[in-house]
């Protein structure tokens, strides 16, 4: 059965090669590169119970003279970032829907999380449904959640690394708002019908990459898209690619930890492939369980 719903993930094709390896961290060499240095997948963001940091991340990061993560988390890259999670024009979600449509989503957020309309309004009211979803997705962990970019970059900090993004946070905004609206309330239906199965998926998902499976992973996480091409396109490949220069002057300059969603590794426009291409040599690094982890 097609899924629609809802996840901080997106699934952007998987090539063989997402099913030849099995690990969220990958040591990279070769070409004109004097050290190793580390490219990291993670989720967005794990349930504080179930997060780990595994000890072959730490050791990586201690080899490592640099840190790189996709976007800036300063305050006013946040604001800029909640800017694009928004409707567009002072608009609410109850102007795009159908009163039959948004009560059923209102009923959902009260069953669920016993929130009212008047809570619901002044919290959610005008998110954009991509926006909307993930944080159903969070608030149904019922527990306090980890960011990995944020856990990782207060590591970095301590060792005093050097830090730096790969792009700014305009351009992932811009990303974002290639999914057309239709697509993203066309999605949030079937998430509202079908609420259980992404929480169960999501749970299963959050376990899969804790054990470092990533084919699991890939196999749990969702269709939010439908593998809308014009999304896709948007935020993943075409980051991907603007990513690899910069990618490669950091990892040339110096040891560079980098660590980007999970989502952006995997496919034949994925990191990894686009940096084999370019003549690196990539080894997945060995993180199975939290039993590896240095906690």
């Amino acid at each position: 059965m097609k899924r629609t719903a809802f996840v901080v993930m997106f699934l952007i094709g998987i090539g063989p090669l997402a099913y030849a390896q099995n690990s969220i961290l990958w040591e990279v060499t070769g070409k004109d590169l004097k050290k190793p240095s580390y490219l990291m997948g993670t989720l967005k963001f794990i349930g504080s119970k179930e997060y780990f940091l595994p000890k072959k991340v730490k050791e990586a990061m201690d080899k490592c003279e640099a840190f790189a993560i996709e976007d800036e988390v300063d305050h006013r890259s946040q604001h800029e970032l909640s800017k694009a999670m928004h409707l567009p024009d002072g608009k609410k979600l109850a102007d795009y829907m159908s009163p039959a449509d948004y009560q059923a989503l209102l009923d959902l957020f009260q069953k669920e999380f016993k929130m009212n309309q008047a809570a619901f309004e002044k919290a959610y009211g005008n998110m954009i449904p991509l926006a909307l979803s993930i944080n159903m997705t969070r608030l149904s962990l019922r527990q306090k959640v980890k960011f990995y970019d944020i856990e990782l970059l207060k590591l970095a900090k301590q060792k005093e690394m050097d830090a730096f993004n790969l792009e700014h946070i305009e351009r992932e905004a811009e990303a974002i708002q290639s999914y057309p609206l239709p697509d993203q309330f066309k999605a949030l239906d079937a998430t509202i019908k079908d609420f259980a199965t992404q929480k169960r998926e999501y749970i299963e998902l959050e376990a899969a990459f804790v054990k470092g499976d990533i084919d699991l992973v890939f196999i749990k996480t969702l269709h939010p898209t439908e593998n809308n091409p014009q999304f896709i396109e948007a935020f993943y490949f075409k980051r991907n690619e603007e990513w690899i220069p910069k990618i490669e002057k950091m990892m040339t300059d110096q040891p560079t930890f980098i660590t980007v969603g999970v989502g952006h590794l995997e496919g034949e426009r994925g990191l990894i492939q686009l940096l084999q291409k370019r003549g690196y040599s990539l080894k997945p690094m060995i993180v199975f369980s939290p039993n590896s982890a240095g906690k």
